[in-house]
């Protein structure tokens, strides 16, 4: 269980308390794993939305889930075998709503050629339960006035195959599609200079959260290399298609992304390593709001951010089992490139240091 409180300079403020018990009972020759969960999200932003033409009214929110999710677990030979349902009742405390929802649970897998070829797949859902301080993590610029609800996945759905190929490569490759009501996208807010109260996030710098109803079609792919265990070599690559119900692009949200890493121990002292990532395209909205108009009369004027690449690499010896000195560029190719629409990356950069262990 955990309780956090996170709150900003705003006088916003958010309380967020899980209790997530899990119990295991024999149930024959299988196992019935019982899992339950009790989360309350409970907040309140003093400002109201950017697009308002005053800083009127502030936003309260208040939603509690409680779920049970039931599992039986059947192993076999060269087949393993999940079967489960998820059970919740969201409740809507500020408004007085509730909705009961019923979640698939399913996943297995079966060895076709030992460990060469091992087939998966899935079909699970959950009511996410969103909330400022995870929005403030994933998106630092977003503004004190978001809208929170959860999240229905109805289902995500996956097919894939994995293995190793030989005993220092191994691979994995899956085919998904899932199915999202109230997907959270972040969408840059309206430049409103009409306002008056001293803030810093009208003029086209912030970010809200747009609820949309999302498919999103992925194909992921993944080469792992051994050479030994001194040196590790990855490589992966995920495409994505969306289709919204508002027929609009899925703000922000990449087609196309890629990964490689590397990490190389040279002897008993040096060590090295780089990381390299590639993001495509997104979309975004650039929006002028008018006093007494309403948002969909606003001017808007599409935005396509372009896509990135960015390496980063270290190097390190180890003097002793405690002390170690290290250096590491980040943003090597120096792209001032723009992971949300008016905020550039730090360019090419160079840190280094030391870390020690204490022997306590």
């Amino acid at each position: 269980m955990f309780y956090r409180r996170f709150w900003d300079s705003t006088k916003s403020g958010e309380n967020r308390a899980v209790l997530k018990p899990a119990f295991e009972f024999p149930l024959g020759d299988e196992l019935l794993t019982l899992k339950a969960k009790v989360d309350y999200l409970g907040g309140k932003f003093k400002n109201g939305q950017v697009a308002n033409d005053s800083n009127i009214p502030g936003i309260d929110y208040s939603h509690l889930q409680v779920g049970i999710n039931p599992n039986i677990n059947i192993l076999g030979d060269d087949l393993s075998l999940n079967l489960g349902v998820n059970l919740v009742y969201g409740m809507d405390l500020e408004n007085s709503e509730g909705n009961f929802y019923i979640y698939p649970t399913i996943t297995a897998s079966y060895r076709l050629l030992d460990e060469v070829a091992i087939a998966y797949g899935g079909v699970e859902g959950e009511l996410k339960q969103n909330s400022f301080y995870g929005f403030v993590e994933e998106n630092p610029y977003v503004s004190p006035t978001l809208e929170m609800q959860p999240t229905d996945q109805q289902y995500d759905a996956y097919i894939g195959l994995k293995g190793q190929l030989l005993p220092n490569l191994s691979y994995n490759l899956k085919g998904s599609y899932m199915a999202e009501n109230r997907k959270p996208l972040f969408l840059l807010n309206p430049e409103n200079t009409s306002r008056t109260d001293e803030k810093g996030y009208f003029y086209g710098n912030s970010f809200q959260v747009f609820y949309d109803d999302v498919k999103t079609l992925g194909v992921f792919g993944e080469l792992n290399v051994d050479i030994n265990r001194n040196f590790s070599l990855g490589i992966n690559a995920q495409v994505y298609d969306y289709d919204t119900e508002t027929d609009n692009p899925a703000w922000n949200l990449p087609g196309l992304t890629a990964s490689m890493f590397m990490d190389y121990q040279i002897g008993e002292k040096w060590f090295m390593g780089a990381n390299l990532f590639y993001v495509g395209e997104r979309d975004d909205l650039y929006t002028i709001a008018s006093p007494g108009t309403l948002p969909e009369d606003f001017t808007m004027t599409p935005v396509t951010l372009d896509s990135y690449f960015d390496a980063n690499a270290h190097i390190g010896y180890r003097i002793n089992e405690q002390l170690s000195v290290f250096a590491k560029a980040n943003n090597i190719a120096n792209q001032n490139y723009m992971r949300w629409n008016n905020y550039q990356v730090q360019g090419f950069q160079v840190l280094a240091g030391a870390t020690y262990k204490f022997d306590l």
